[in-house]
């Protein structure tokens, strides 16, 4: 599967699950939120997460975007980066593109928005596209 195949379903769904693995060699799975961000497949997590921790010790995760409705889905694997919380403009502005391309654009105020992620500790992570499979046809 190419990218610009896989990028419209990544684009308008958001449900995915997330697995990484753990030091005795199993795999950890979470659902989270996802959006598309510099051409990656990102997610927000706080830093003291099992699967942050999983995915600073190998710098590899993937991530499995579905489509609920229809049970289409992509699968990203690849190299992974994370972004740790810095309580700075900067790292803000970079959750809040996030979570809008999440569909989940922050309700209230920028300050409101910053106070949540500084309560939260929120660390922005990014896995690039290495290979990509799934099933984006009815019938597949």
């Amino acid at each position: 599967m190419e990218w610009k195949e896989a990028l419209p379903l990544l684009q308008e769904n958001h449900t995915g699950v997330v697995i990484s693995v753990m030091p005795n060699g199993r795999a950890q799975s979470t659902v989270v939120s996802t959006a598309v961000l510099d051409g990656k497949v990102g997610f927000a997590s706080r830093g003291w997460t099992v699967k942050i921790k999983n995915i600073q010790r190998t710098g590899r995760a993937t991530i499995t975007v579905i489509k609920l409705d229809t049970r289409r889905y992509v699968t990203v694997e690849g190299p992974t980066s994370i972004e740790p919380w810095q309580d700075t403009p900067a790292h803000i502005k970079r959750l809040k593109e996030l979570y809008t391309a999440m569909g989940r654009a922050p309700k209230g105020t920028d300050e409101e928005f910053a106070k949540q992620m500084r309560e939260e500790e929120r660390n922005l992570v990014l896995i690039t596209p290495e290979r990509l499979y799934g099933s984006l046809r009815s019938g597949a």
